[in-house]
């Protein structure tokens, strides 16, 4: 079996109610009965035996990777889209993700809009793939700054457009709460684009020395970060560097290999 991560353990309340009992159903069965199972990242692998007891033999670590996408555009190569959504190359943030309590949104929300005025109207925030969020849950300064055209709201976004935006985005914000893998952050590095995250969970196993962390949970460190990285241009092209040369560690091909030489092995007389 492949065990993704212990959402369903840690935020419960992300999941429906049938989901969440068809998990408790059948995973510790399933568990008992593997002869293996496939994990996106060590940290789900360390999760595993700690919630589960599940012996370190059993545990195969296949990390994921990024598709062919994800990879650095000049100005000129996204020139079409970004004019589209009326923004600059490398003159935008952008979060991806949908809007739940783990994904931690609202914290670089909170954070962007501490921004000074200027750094704002010259760095708009674009939230990509929110489709059903409820401006009122943020209250009058967000509904403010979306009538300000500081955030805005572009809802789904098809995988060639995402992949776009990305690799033309100044920063990708990811303050997740907790993630088994975290492909935005891969997708990201990939395209060129340095990433701020948490410092928590999955995440810093994905973005190693390229990413820029923080405390989910410190609003003011987010801000820090937001600022050091938009206005320290040495910082940012170390980063991005950084991130180019850590996403090579990861693909697909690795991926599918390890995933097949695992169900080779049990296979073997």
């Amino acid at each position: 079996m492949t065990l993704h991560d212990l959402t369903h353990v840690h935020f419960p309340h992300t999941q429906p109610p049938d989901r969440l009992r068809e998990i408790e159903k059948h995973i510790h069965r399933s568990i008992e009965r593997c002869a293996r199972i496939l994990v996106d990242s060590q940290f789900i692998a360390e999760e595993a035996r700690q919630y589960y007891g599940v012996p370190e033999h059993k545990l195969v670590v296949a990390p994921l990777g990024f598709a062919p996408r994800f990879h650095p555009r000049s100005a000129g190569e996204l020139a079409t889209t970004l004019h589209t959504f009326g923004i600059t190359h490398r003159q935008y943030l952008l979060c991806v993700g949908t809007l739940e309590p783990r994904k931690n949104l609202a914290l670089a929300i909170r954070s962007y809009l501490s921004l000074p005025r200027a750094l704002r109207e010259r760095y708009p925030m674009l939230l990509a793939g929110l489709p059903g969020w409820q401006q009122d849950q943020m209250g009058e300064t967000f509904r403010h700054a979306v009538r300000d055209n500081h955030i805005r709201l572009l809802g789904y976004q098809d995988d060639v457009t995402l992949a776009e935006l990305v690799a033309g985005a100044r920063l990708l914000l990811y303050p997740s709460l907790y993630e088994g893998f975290g492909l935005p952050v891969l997708e990201s590095m990939a395209s060129g684009t340095p990433v701020i995250t948490s410092s928590t969970a999955s995440l810093p196993e994905v973005a190693g020395c390229a990413g820029t962390y923080v405390n989910p949970q410190d609003e003011d460190e987010f801000k820090a970060a937001l600022c050091r990285l938009l206005e320290d241009d040495a910082e940012w092209h170390l980063k991005r560097q950084a991130g180019l040369n850590q996403a090579t560690r990861f693909s697909w091909q690795r991926c599918a290999q390890i995933t097949a030489e695992t169900y080779f092995d049990l296979l073997r007389p």
